[in-house]
């Protein structure tokens, strides 16, 4: 009996064990395949992407995760862009190649500050120190990191310093065979401490080149066609990182054990230490992303000519293209890529084409407007309008390239050498209006030899001279002057599309010009598009096909007004409604008038208005939010009070004119050699302040000295050279903003006193 008994719990343990094995492998079989490419080798810098996988989060997505290390010379978002891999890792929120920004969707961001930065030997202390020296950088990192923008910002180039390849190995630091090298405040600092070597830290946050580093990232084909494994691979590295953070000894030995063997338990805890230093918990959620950095890193890179001035980033963040990938169209993957790459449409039209379409205002109206919005709900990227005076300029603009499309054209043999064409959305009977007396014409070729109007380069003038040979056409620039050469009795008549002449004749015409004849066949109208591009001609027949006839109709209802008679003498209605009309045009013209005073008086409020820059009252409200973040965040402020020395002899020899041009100029001077985040700020006749965020004391005396190299230099219009001098403050904590104005008023006169044309700073420890 007992033997029976141990028999059946032997064989249901055995069924258990393979119904968990069935299990485990159904389950398995579930799970979506991807993989991670991270841009160094396994250590705690990517200890979140670790422990999604060791702590199954990833799995519990329904992800298996292959994270891939670093090999050397791998080019990561190009595999990542080429869909070798799904995701990737990358030191920064941009990613740029031959001046251009490489279409990469960032979806995570795990450290807000990045800890690269340079290492220098003992004696170089400052930026403009390095000049004469050896630095050690990366190809990349000479180009378009916040390294870069350091060293061009100083003004530290392969002219006047000694670049070499980066060997990402301290040695040649450690036996002085460079003098700088760029490092990872995570990982080298801690060889460095070790071996005993001392050296100094140049951070380019410091001078207010803020980047991010350890950035998740992948393509917008990947993305947009799985964007579902995207949120699920997000999620589950966020909590993989938070579970990381809150459990750092345990993620530590876990990298030793399985990932990093060859670094020390001691370097992984410094790592670890640096590392969530640099995530900003106190500030932003654990892979929060910040938009704002990488829109201010992208000027930075134009301001510095580091990267081409038309470069855009377009739609670059997840939530983004989630958003549009939600849309309805259902595009194929290789339309959505291009797309996406395109970032933008530029589309031209007929400025004075009604009621199919016309400019007006600066902006795009009629029915055709109303179908291209259509489109725009549809599109991932946006359609922009490309103003043009005329047709033919917009023909011109589209065989130049300057417009990637026509909103609404007919096919012609001439257009078909640079444009492809789409299906029709659009068409019209094609009819010759003249003079009310002229009798209806029953056939065009009875009046070829007749003066017709039509508009240059409209595909009828083509379509006509193949139907009726000899027919005499006299271009002119619009319809509008077409129709008005016929009632001036210029022309007989004028030939077009009937939507558009019964358009005219009814709000222009009425009584005075008419349809006397059809022509045979309808104007086919379609999109037209950049024929080197075949896939935007796809996408928008894509779109055609998607119109709705009823909606379509609608429009046609809203722009094309249908006159009837009437019995009802309406002249007192007519009269009261002008009467309110009036009034009300009145009123809002008013409104308008006082909101545009409301506008000038608040820029006049802010703005200096000889020199445009920001007057007193603004810099007050600067300083005030500066030393709010001095007080609160620590960070370092700095203040240049600059004077033009003896001014008072240009007004009293040249006049006050003269004297108001002379400051115009020593503005524009300062405004051109300030960083970005500088603010120039008029404070008073002819003294100027510089307010300089995230900037040490020392460093806003070397901004001070060059801006007044830069005026010592300049040849100013009507009195050649001039020069002025410069105090130099900082804001502390425990001085209020007035003190460390009197600081640097107190410092501009010691340089005045002391013999001008320099710099004087005040130190804090002076009070």
């Amino acid at each position: 009996m007992e033997e029976f008994k141990l028999m059946k719990k032997v064989i249901r343990l055995l069924g258990l064990l393979m119904l968990g094995f069935a299990s485990s492998s159904f389950s398995a079989d579930k799970l979506e395949n991807v993989s991670l490419l991270l841009d160094w080798k396994f250590q705690y810098e990517f200890a979140g992407f670790i422990m999604a996988k060791e702590k199954g989060f990833y799995r519990e997505q329904g992800l298996d995760v292959e994270i891939i290390e670093y090999e050397e010379d791998s080019d990561i978002v190009e595999s990542v862009l080429s869909q070798q891999h799904n995701y990737g890792m990358y030191n920064s929120s941009l990613s740029i190649k031959d001046g251009k920004l490489q279409p990469t969707i960032l979806m995570a961001t795990y450290f807000q500050q990045s800890p690269l930065a340079l290492v220098t030997a003992k004696d170089i202390k400052r930026p403009k120190d390095i000049i004469g020296r050896t630095i050690m950088l990366s190809n990349q990192q000479r180009k378009y990191s916040a390294l870069a923008l350091l060293l061009d910002h100083f003004y530290i180039n392969d002219k006047n310093t000694k670049m070499v390849p980066h060997s990402f190995n301290i040695d040649a630091f450690v036996s002085q065979d460079v003098d700088v090298m760029s490092v990872f405040k995570t990982n080298e600092l801690y060889e460095l401490d070790k071996r005993g070597v001392e050296y100094n830290i140049i951070d380019p946050s410091d001078y207010g080149f803020a980047t991010s580093a350890v950035n998740l990232f992948s393509s917008f084909t990947e993305v947009s066609n799985h964007p579902e494994r995207a949120q699920k691979f997000v999620s589950a590295s966020n909590q993989g990182w938070a579970y990381a953070v809150a459990h750092t000894e345990e993620t530590i030995r876990l990298i030793h054990q399985h990932y990093a063997p060859q670094k020390s338990l001691e370097a992984l805890r410094f790592e670890a230490k640096i590392s969530q230093q640099m995530m900003l918990l106190d500030f932003f959620q654990v892979g929060e992303v910040n938009a704002d950095l990488s829109q201010r890193m992208l000027k930075q890179l134009k301001f510095s000519h580091l990267i081409n001035e038309n470069e855009t980033l377009g739609s670059f963040l997840l939530d983004d293209v989630l958003n549009e990938a939600s849309k309805n169209t259902d595009f194929s993957p290789q339309q959505k890529d291009y797309l996406y790459r395109k970032k933008e449409i530029k589309m031209c039209v007929d400025p004075d084409w009604m009621p199919f379409e016309k400019i007006k205002a600066g902006a795009h109206i009629g029915i055709v407007n109303d179908v291209i919005n259509g489109f725009r709900k549809q599109l991932p990227i946006p359609i922009k309008l490309v103003p043009t005076r005329h047709w033919q300029e917009s023909l011109l603009f589209a065989k130049s390239r300057r417009c990637d499309m026509f909103s609404l054209a007919a096919a012609t043999p001439s257009r078909s050498v640079y444009m492809d064409f789409t299906q029709p959305y659009l068409s019209s009977h094609i009819v010759l209006a003249t003079k009310m007396d002229t009798p209806f014409i029953g056939d065009i070729k009875e009046v070829r030899q007749r003066k017709m109007g039509v508009v240059k380069g409209y595909a009828i003038a083509e379509q006509l001279e193949r139907q009726v040979p000899g027919i005499n056409l006299l271009e002119v620039s619009s319809m509008q002057e077409g129709l008005a050469r016929v009632d001036s009795g210029e022309l007989f008549g004028y030939i077009g599309n009937l939507m558009g002449i019964a358009n005219a004749i009814q709000h222009d015409f009425t009584g005075a010009l008419k349809v006397s004849a059809r022509l045979e066949g309808k104007l086919q109208l379609g999109i037209a598009t950049r024929n080197d591009e075949p896939l935007l001609n796809e996408v928008f027949n894509r779109l055609i096909s998607n119109i709705d006839e009823a909606q379509l109709q609608g429009i046609y209802n809203k722009w094309v007004v249908v006159k009837h008679d009437s019995l009802v003498d309406y002249s007192l209605v007519w009269k009261l409604i002008a009467v309110l009309l009036f009034i009300t045009l009145a009123y809002l013209l008013h409104y308008l008038k006082l909101s545009k005073l409301n506008q000038l008086l608040l820029m006049q409020s802010t703005t200096d208005k000889l020199t445009g820059l920001n007057n007193r009252a603004k810099a007050d409200l600067i300083l005030a939010q500066n030393k709010y973040d001095v007080d609160r965040y620590k960070t370092k402020v700095s203040i240049i009070l600059l004077d033009i020395d003896y001014f008072k002899r240009v007004n009293d020899n040249h006049g006050h004119i003269i004297g108001d041009d002379v400051l115009l100029e020593f503005a524009q001077v300062l405004q051109n050699n300030v960083r970005v985040n500088d603010f120039v700020c008029r404070w008073g006749g002819e003294e100027f302040m510089v307010i300089c965020p995230n900037i040490q004391l020392g460093e806003a005396q070397e901004l001070a000295n060059k801006l007044l190299t830069k005026i010592r230099n300049h040849r100013f219009q009507h009195i050649d050279r001039m020069t002025a001098s410069a105090g130099i403050s900082q804001f502390s904590r425990q001085s209020s903003i007035q003190v460390s104005l009197q600081h640097a008023d107190a410092a501009l006169y010691r340089a005045k006193d002391s013999g001008r044309d320099q710099t004087v700073v005040y130190r804090n420890d002076e009070a």
